[in-house]
This record gives C-alpha cells, sequence and structure tokens, in this order.
C-alpha cells in the first residue's frame, strides 16, 4: 500500500525573522488510489482561477486574497485526503546553530519524521502501507539533502535502533520503504496546495485565529518542542 506526502513550509526556521515565532510544515497525506482525480481535480480548479484572474505564471499564495484563499481551501476540503502539519515555536529551540546549514536541514528531518510518526500512531498511516513518496518544495536543494532525509526515514522507521550500534539489531513493527523528491512549485499543483494550508496554518498561528474555520476539520497537527506552550 502506497502514500503520498506533499510538504511546503510557511515562516522561517530563524530566531530573528521579524515576521513570526512560528515555522511550519503543512501539506497533504493522499492514498494512492485517490492521488490522481485530486491532483487534476485541483489543478482543474487553480487553472480556472489564473484564467479568470489573467495570471500566466504560478498563483501565489501570498499575493492571494482572501476569496480565492477561502475557494482553494473549500475545495481541498472535500477531498478524501488528510491535511497535515507540524508546527515549531522557533524562539524555544536552544540547540540548533542557525547559522549551520547542516544543522538546519538535520533538524527539518527530524520534524518531518515526527509528523510521520505521529500519522502512523494515530492510523493515518497504517501499519500496512509498505510505500511513502515525499514531494516537498525547493528546487535548489542540494541532492545531498535529499538523500539525507531519504536514509533517516528509512533507517529510523525500519530498523528500531539503527542508531544505537553498541545494541542488538532487530527491525520495527513499521516495514516501509521511502523517497523523497525536492520539486518546483510551479509545475506541481499540490504542492501549490501544501504552500497554501502551510501559509494559513502559520497565519493562524501569528493572530488569525479565523483562518482555522477553512481548514478541514479532523486535521493532523504536531506541534514542536515537546510540552511547550503555544499562544
Amino acid at each position: 500500500m502506497k502514500y503520498y506526502i506533499f510538504l511546503d513550509d510557511s515562516g522561517q526556521l530563524h530566531p530573528n525573522y521579524p515576521l513570526g515565532d512560528y515555522f511550519v510544515y503543512g501539506g497533504l497525506l493522499l492514498k494512492e488510489e485517490d492521488f490522481h482525480g485530486i491532483n487534476a481535480s485541483y489543478k482543474k480548479l487553480v487553472q480556472s482561477i489564473k484564467k479568470q484572474k489573467g495570471i500566466t505564471n504560478e498563483l501565489k499564495t501570498c499575493d492571494m486574497n482572501i476569496a480565492t484563499r477561502r475557494r482553494l481551501l473549500k475545495k481541498l476540503a472535500s477531498y478524501s485526503c488528510d491535511q497535515i502539519f507540524v508546527c515549531v515555536k522557533v524562539p524555544t529551540l536552544v540547540r540548533i546553530n542557525f547559522s549551520s546549514k547542516r544543522d538546519v536541514t538535520r533538524y527539518k528531518n527530524y520534524i518531518i519524521k515526527r509528523l510521520i510518526e505521529q500519522l502512523i500512531n494515530n492510523s493515518k498511516i497504517p501499519k500496512k502501507c509498505t510505500f511513502i513518496e515525499i514531494h516537498i518544495d525547493n528546487q535548489n536543494i542540494a541532492h545531498s539533502a535529499q538523500d539525507s532525509l531519504q536514509d533517516y526515514l528509512f533507517n529510523i522507521f525500519n530498523e528500531d535502533n539503527y542508531y544505537y550500534a553498541h545494541q542488538q539489531y532487530h527491525k520495527t513493527s513499521f516495514q516501509c520503504d521511502f523517497r523523497v523528491f525536492y520539486k518546483d512549485s510551479k509545475t506541481n499543483y499540490l504542492i501549490q496546495a501544501a504552500d497554501l494550508l502551510a501559509n494559513t496554518k502559520c497565519q493562524i498561528l501569528n493572530g488569525k485565529p479565523n483562518l482555522q474555520r477553512l481548514l478541514k476539520k479532523g486535521y493532523t497537527s504536531l506541534r514542536l518542542p515537546d510540552g511547550v506552550q503555544y499562544n
């Protein structure tokens, strides 16, 4: 059984970001059987809106009025897929060297792992899932980062104590292969949807709670670091 995850981020993983304290990955979790229909439907809607507005390039969330945001989010809420989020209160992070790209990448890998872990724990991803394909927006990402996340997810989920070399080696109860793709959102409509969801969730955290009603009921949202109080 195969699942797709589409993710984009909003906010900045840096303590001096002036527009808010939160970093969010947001997006969609889809079953393989639903992927093509949802992708085609959302693409059709976005292209219709672009035609109405005379937009030839990507329909950017940052340029979107509330009516368009509402229209797109209403459509996303109607699909048979899950809306997923992992949120980080950045000023509470005390062990990251934000000037180190390696440190930041390592932490991003970790929070994506925590999100997938949450999806497994709440049965959004069933134990019988054998393949997860992850699409993330970032056309300029280094291949080393792609390999890093891909290998990290495979090892952490498939081998219970892979990173504990002093212990006896044994497999976990969740056996799943992972593929990670960093894509240009200009040509990937579900990454554009992920961008809209991540931006909306980030705005909610930064003082616009009225947008909450535009998200699909029953969405998954993990807040990190563990035990930190959010507003």
